[in-house]
């Protein structure tokens, strides 16, 4: 599904990608954990064509992504086919403040998908229905609480049926029970069979959903394998550090 090879990212002096290899295939949930300023974000803006990068390769399904040449262009890319593939929620939720939550939803099939309305908001409400909002369908953004608007963030990026979605982070805005459910919400797709990439610092999270775990340090993989051998058998003194590190400061 995803298949990531040599990817270098560079600003200006500074590496902030040096190599990485990762892999995820269809149905599987990779959790991407490590210090910050690893690369972590870096790495899903790469994939979703936000960020450009200096060298490697990026396939998503059949869609291949190319570094900048000599000059500084990339290759020609179709972002819409791959928008339409790769959804993503971020840290911060970027709803449209003047759109009510359904219509928020709606945006994705209407303006990228081509769908009419009544076509489309079926599945928007039966989206809002499983992230728990069907009450708040005609709320405004500024109406819910932080967790309330994530989730209609992940019903938005749902929306248009991604093959993957890239989650940077999506709790680090919110307070301990906001987080509880946007992760409650997210275990569900896992469990779905939704093929993701997850960025987040909930170790415990991590431990429930993960199929594979990459821990990222200085723009590389330091180490990936099951959760059992991460968490319980780390072989890099990387990794270790960085669980004695979050041990005392691990969220509940």
């Amino acid at each position: 599904m995803i298949r990531i090879r040599g990817l270098v990212k560079r600003r200006g002096m500074q590496t902030v990608l040096a190599g990485v290899d990762l892999e995820v295939k269809v149905g599987e949930v990779a959790v991407v954990v490590g210090p910050s300023g690893g690369g972590k974000s870096t790495l899903l803006r790469c994939i979703n064509a936000l960020d450009d990068f200096d060298a490697g390769q990026i396939e998503v399904g059949d869609i291949c992504l190319e570094p900048l040449d000599s000059k500084g262009r990339s290759a020609k890319l179709d972002l819409t086919q791959l928008r339409r593939r790769v959804g993503m929620v971020f840290q911060q939720f970027h709803l449209f403040p003047h759109l009510r939550v359904i219509d928020n939803v709606l945006s994705g099939p209407i303006r990228a998908l081509g769908q009419r309305r009544r076509e489309a908001e079926p599945q928007a409400i039966e989206l809002l229905r499983r992230v728990g909002l069907a009450d708040r369908l005609y709320a405004w953004p500024h109406e819910l609480s932080g967790g309330q608007q994530q989730r209609v963030a992940i019903a938005r990026a749902l929306a248009v049926n991604p093959s993957v979605i890239l989650f940077d982070e999506p709790t680090s805005a919110l307070d301990p029970r906001m987080a509880s459910e946007v992760l409650a919400v997210i275990a569900d797709l896992a469990k779905s069979g939704q093929t993701m990439i997850v960025v987040t610092h909930h170790m415990s999270f991590a431990q429930k959903v993960a199929d594979t775990v990459y821990v990222m340090h200085a723009g590389g993989i330091a180490e990936s394998g099951s959760p059992e051998q991460i968490f319980g058998a780390p072989q890099q003194s990387v990794t270790q550090q960085f669980l004695r590190e979050i041990g005392q400061s691990e969220p509940a």
